[in-house]
């Protein structure tokens, strides 16, 4: 199990800009749903008198923007630590030393 979440950690560390666009793809998918359902239950209301909720959407609407908050600050998180690494950690010109490195370490101190 321990190496299964070794390999996830590592993977999730090498590809994160690609799990920061799939969440905010995710998210706005929600995003445009709860609009859809709104504006949906706002014609229905005045049109039919359907009696919808409008008050259910504003909180849909408010859990998938704080969502993207999450997201946003995991998204800045990565970037400063790529960014510091860049630019402190590596020599001009060279790409930043990887996570790889320290989990393989990690590995071989746990195997023996």
């Amino acid at each position: 199990m321990k190496e299964k979440l070794l390999n996830f950690s590592n993977w999730a560390q090498e590809n994160w800009l690609a799990l920061v666009i799939f969440m905010t793809v995710i998210l706005m998918t929600l995003l445009c749903i709860i609009a859809f359902s709104w504006i949906f239950g706002y014609w229905s209301n005045g049109l039919y008198g359907t009696k919808f909720e409008l008050g259910s959407c504003w909180s849909g609407i408010t859990v998938v923007i704080t969502g993207f908050g999450g997201v946003i600050g995991l998204a800045k998180a990565a970037w400063t630590k790529y960014a510091t690494d860049s630019e402190k950690n590596s020599p001009i010109g060279e790409m930043p030393i990887s996570f790889k490195n320290n989990i393989n370490k990690e590995r071989n101190d746990l195997n023996g």
